[in-house]
């Protein structure tokens, strides 16, 4: 009698344990397919399946070795604040709350880093994850070509404010131009999250497939992706989608020369226009934004000095230099390089991961939270790209791996992390590379 109360009480907690993480499963999934439309219910339905994905595991979260880096990271950026808001280290007109409130743009992913890693466990999980965000990105194609073509502005606010889309007017002032923006509050964020899931669309191009209607439907919406990430007029997303390109294969002679090809077409057709005497803006927005020119224009190989990211990138190691151990603090970038005249007014962050983090944190910081996700990255792709070892991995999972790079490739340029919706992409992605490593270690152990 005692036995079979037993037998019923382990069959019971089974259940409950299968159906708790089916659930969680999709809340997952749902929050992953809301991301980028409906921010607001998705970061509530993530932090939900956060809870749920720390429950019932065999591998705790400190029995992971690439959670302690995260772990010490957590430590030092907690006992950094402590001493700066203490006055122990002057920060000239800092804002004490903006160092604790940018803690949480760091500390609660660490946790969501190990507990996602439960929905991506498989390679099957991890490829509905990468369509679901692909489908979600629709509504990004969608509104950005609204407010493009037919001229559709926004903000478009829902439930109470809950939701907003933002579709900035275009021309409103020399800045945006004609850079679109979509549902995001700026044409950085649409370009880098569309460069971002641009490889999963080539991935899913790629697959053999029988279906004529489907292989013709992911081509058009790679035409829609490019398209848009043009428009964003983000330079940093539109050579994402190169990257994407050259890394989706070995980088053979054929690449090579296409590449350089293209270089000297686009470089010859220049000075040809320049002969010609012809308006090379005037004719460039009859195909392009703006704001693409204009980027591009300003860029002069005689005077770098004067361009925006090579004057905010020097005083910002200029800063670092003066505090490299402890940092000054999150938040504090802006007072601090208008208080070193700035020559460039508005600027928020110092547009590069690294020193960023560098400049917030420390160095120690900055190297205990990147070591970890470029380690997993090279970790991942070696199998891929080194070795060729695809019986492990398929097109999926490359074009994973592709648009975490992607990710690394445009946070040396600009940061668009402090989006919400970017920073759980990218940990995301960073916990399917986890997920990956692990699986390929299992099936090598059980050879």
């Amino acid at each position: 009698m005692n036995n079979l109360y037993k037998f019923k009480n382990i069959k019971y907690k089974n259940f409950s344990t299968k159906y708790l993480n089916n659930f969680g499963l999709k809340i997952f999934q749902t929050a992953v397919l809301l991301l980028a439309s409906a921010p607001f219910f998705s970061f509530i339905l993530f932090l939900i399946s956060s809870f749920i994905g720390s429950t019932n595991r065999d591998d705790g979260f400190f029995k992971d070795k690439y959670n302690w880096p995260f772990i010490f990271a957590s430590i030092f950026m907690i006992v950094n604040s402590c001493l700066i808001t203490s006055d122990l280290i002057d920060i000239p007109e800092l804002d004490v709350s903006l160092i604790w409130i940018g803690l949480l743009n760091w500390l609660p992913f660490f946790w969501c880093f190990w507990s996602f890693q439960k929905f991506l466990v498989t390679k099957k999980l991890r490829s509905d994850t990468a369509k679901l965000f692909l489908i979600g990105s629709f509504p990004v194609l969608i509104s950005g070509f609204c407010q493009y073509f037919l001229g559709l502005y926004g903000p478009y606010r829902f439930l109470n404010n809950l939701i907003i889309w933002y579709q900035r007017p275009l021309n409103e002032n020399e800045f945006s131009q004609s850079a679109v923006t979509g549902l995001f509050n700026n044409p950085n964020y649409a370009g880098a999250w569309l460069a971002i899931i641009f490889p999963i669309c080539l991935g899913l191009f790629l697959i053999k497939n029988k279906n004529i209607l489907l292989k013709y439907s992911y081509f058009l919406i790679i035409i829609f992706f490019i398209a848009m990430i043009i428009l964003t007029a983000s330079r940093s997303a539109i050579l994402a989608i190169l990257l994407s390109y050259f890394l989706f294969s070995r980088f053979n002679k054929f690449k090579i020369f296409s590449l350089l090809t293209t270089f000297f077409l686009i470089f010859g057709a220049y000075k040809f226009l320049l002969f010609m005497n012809i308006d090379i803006k005037a004719l460039s927005n009859e195909f392009l934004p703006n704001e693409i020119y204009n980027k591009l224009s300003t860029f002069n190989l005689s005077n770098l000095s004067s361009l925006p990211r090579v004057d905010i990138w020097s005083k910002t190691l200029m800063f670092i230099r003066n505090n490299i151990l402890l940092g000054y603090g999150a938040g504090s970038f802006p007072n601090i390089y208008e208080s070193f005249n700035g020559s460039f007014g508005d600027i928020q962050h110092s547009h590069n991961i690294i020193l960023e983090l560098t400049f917030s944190h420390g160095i120690l910081v900055a190297t205990l939270i990147l070591f970890p996700m470029i380690h997993l990255l090279i970790s991942a792709s070696r199998k891929l790209f080194i070795y060729d070892r695809e019986e492990y991995f398929c097109l999926i999972e490359k074009a994973w791996i592709i648009s975490f790079a992607s990710f690394l490739l445009i946070h040396m340029f600009d940061i668009t992390y402090f989006d919400g919706r970017i920073s759980l992409l990218c940990w995301t992605l960073l916990a399917g590379l986890r997920s990956m490593t692990k699986e390929y270690m299992q099936n090598q152990s059980s050879l």
